[in-house]
């Protein structure tokens, strides 16, 4: 369990083994100086999917420190920059035959001033709680996701179809990715949900948004109720969740 305060934002986090799993392959990075949070969610057999989880965060970090001092770079691209460094880096170990095969999904945000602004590949996901609301601001890089785009099946329905999560993008699978952005001013009380499909798999939009209303007060006592419910509808993967309020 992790909480911090930076200038724009209190932040908590915890991640979670769940109850099937017997690593946890989540990782996640808050520097509060920055305004950065990453979060990585690795996929891969032995220890393969926590490297390029890990791969992922570090080098998302040090791009964006490196490149941070009087840079004149809009936000998306220093993060974009960072991401694609991040699916080099994880692609070259990849290429070790112990490690094929593996990748992870990566969603990096920087919040300055009122701003958010995110880069995301995967099926990790970010939502906006604002008066009350939940909104989700990714779309999932998955082979469920699209066929919900194609019509196939509603939102609604899509939890039962007994689909596993295949995602259409990740970081070190392939030599070029498509990085995903998102843009929005920020409100006074507003909370941003950053969480692993651990999360977002096993508990519905309803019950996150009830969560939420009832105790984001405490935004550490939160994070462990979402990761509780999770664990309570089968705990099937690893859990991470992050919560930043915005403002004093």
């Amino acid at each position: 369990m992790l909480e911090r305060n930076t200038p724009a934002c209190q932040i908590a986090a915890a991640t979670d083994t769940g109850r099937r799993r017997q690593s946890n392959q989540d990782r996640y990075l808050i520097n509060e100086i920055l305004g950065l949070v990453v979060l990585a969610d690795g996929m891969g057999g032995h220890n393969s999917g926590e490297l390029a989880a890990q791969l992922a965060t570090e080098r998302v970090a040090a791009s964006i420190t490196q490149n941070v001092t009087g840079s004149a770079t809009a936000p998306f691209d220093q993060l974009r920059e960072a991401l694609l460094e991040a699916n080099a880096s994880i692609l070259s170990r990849a290429a070790e035959e112990d490690n094929k095969g593996m990748g992870t999904t990566a969603i990096a945000a920087l919040i300055r001033d009122n701003k958010l602004t995110a880069g995301h590949v995967g099926d990790s996901r970010l939502y906006c709680f604002r008066a009350g609301e939940l909104e989700q601001l990714t779309r999932d890089h998955s082979m469920l996701q699209d066929l919900i785009d194609k019509g196939f099946y509603t939102e609604r329905d899509s939890r039962s179809t007994g689909i596993g999560h295949i995602v259409t993008r990740s970081l070190g699978t392939q030599a070029t990715v498509e990085i995903d952005c998102v843009e929005c001013s920020l409100q006074e009380g507003d909370v941003l949900l950053f969480c692993s499909d651990g999360l977002s798999d096993l508990v519905d939009d309803w019950l996150i948004t009830d969560t939420l209303n009832e105790c984001c007060g405490d935004l550490s006592l939160t994070c462990k109720k979402l990761i509780t419910h999770a664990n309570r509808n089968g705990g099937s993967d690893n859990i991470t969740v992050i919560l930043a309020r915005y403002g004093s």
